[in-house]
């Protein structure tokens, strides 16, 4: 009975206990590792997360360190692109997996930079992300270097497009002493009897075109050349009289000319057809109801030809100047352009197919690219709208623009 009496005992105040947690501290070096195996999607949105963020991804070393990277894993699909020109004013491109892996891949639309001053011409070419195409109107030949993924770009000082001239063929590569990128030009003009050649070249550290030593060989076409190994090569033909072609090419270092050995059994008056697969120089020979692809596993080294994939024709035998190898894989899989129509050849089982992409059939010209942060203006800043040079000491306007992400 008594501790029923007993008077309740008294409630204490509650307290409320605040917890603070602290965010453990992650160094910049960490940060930055993690950084460089992102899509450049997300780089660019995380420049906006903090100023010191922002520094951090614009900085060169952090751009050299997302480029290695990149390039380690170029052989592989998940960090390239594919982008497609259409004989219009269209530029699509898609995610090259997509292409090899998705039952139906999705392309989307670009709005190329200088788009309003006339129809790309052609795509002169691309590396480390950088892609190089040309725009021409009546007078001058209006070049741009510029990064799809993070929509900079740059617009080279005009060069001049005569109408005497017989062709032009143009040329995009990187020299590694130097850490420039580099735009070829050879000009063919007709003096009489006699073709002359006038070549230059451009460098985006220098902001100028130079120019240099004769092209050694006559070319036939205006194909771009091809960029292995730190030169821009060409096939052409060093005797016009007995039409033996060979492989001619710039050595972007010191801006001199060798020569690349052909395969023995290739028939030297019939024009090769070259490319750059994986990193390494690839020539396509015809074979009535297929071709053979055939690359050079040491640049320079005649005995390294070596035959990678023989590739039915599909649908139907076509020009094999407009055939060539886009992407190999390393399960056997080789993805092809039969003169704008995509294919995938299976080598182990024999079989080819057409990918499907959305809003896409065929196309003008196709290249892969590399999704990285290289910055064409790395290496020339804009000072008061215009800068002194060019060709024939006039003015060279250099223009440069970021677009923001979407």
């Amino acid at each position: 009975m008594e501790s029923r009496d007993r008077p309740p005992a008294p409630r204490l105040p509650s307290k409320r206990v605040r917890v603070t947690a602290t965010l453990p501290y992650i160094p910049d070096e960490i940060i930055l590792e993690i950084l460089c195996f992102l899509p450049v999607k997300f780089l660019m949105q995380f420049k906006c997360v903090s100023k010191s963020w922002l520094a951090m991804i614009s900085d060169s070393d952090f751009e050299k360190k997302q480029l290695a990277v990149a390039v380690k894993d170029s052989g592989e699909v998940d960090n390239s692109r594919l982008i497609m020109h259409y004989p219009s004013t269209k530029l699509k491109s898609c995610p090259l997996s997509s292409v090899l892996y998705d039952p139906v891949g999705h392309s989307v639309n670009h709005d190329y930079p200088g788009s309003d001053l006339g129809v790309m011409n052609e795509i002169i070419g691309s590396y480390n992300g950088l892609v190089c195409f040309c725009i021409r109107d009546k007078q001058n030949d209006i070049i741009f270097v510029w990064n799809p993924s993070t929509r900079e770009f740059r617009k080279l000082p005009p060069i001049s497009f005569m109408q005497c001239f017989y062709l032009v063929a143009y040329g995009f590569g990187y020299d590694s002493v130097t850490d420039d990128y580099k735009v070829m030009r050879v000009a063919c003009y007709c003096m009489g009897r006699r073709y002359e050649y006038q070549v230059r070249v451009f460098s985006l550290k220098g902001n100028v075109w130079r120019k240099i030593e004769k092209f050694p060989c006559y070319l036939f076409t205006d194909e771009p050349g091809i960029h292995v190994n730190g030169s821009i090569n060409f096939a052409g033909v060093g005797d016009s009289e007995n039409g033996i072609w060979s492989i001619i090419g710039l050595d972007l270092v010191d801006e001199s000319y060798q020569k690349v050995p052909l395969p023995d059994f290739v028939d030297p008056i019939v024009k090769p057809m070259i490319t750059n697969l994986g990193g390494r120089l690839c020539i396509v020979f015809d074979k009535n109801e297929a071709v053979d692809v055939w690359v050079m596993q040491q640049y320079g080294v005649k005995e390294s030809w070596n035959k990678l994939v023989t590739v039915p024709y599909f649908p139907e035998p076509a020009a094999i100047e407009c055939t060539k190898p886009v992407f190999f894989l390393r399960e056997g899989v080789i993805l092809m352009d039969f003169y704008g129509l995509l294919v995938v050849y299976n080598i182990g089982s024999d079989e080819s197919s057409i990918p499907t992409i959305y809003g896409t059939r065929y196309c003008h010209e196709v290249e892969v690219y590399l999704e990285t942060i290289v910055s064409p203006n790395a290496y020339f800043k804009l000072q008061g709208g215009q800068q002194n040079g060019g060709v024939g000491g006039g003015v060279a306007y250099l223009e440069h623009k970021v677009w923001s992400p979407d």
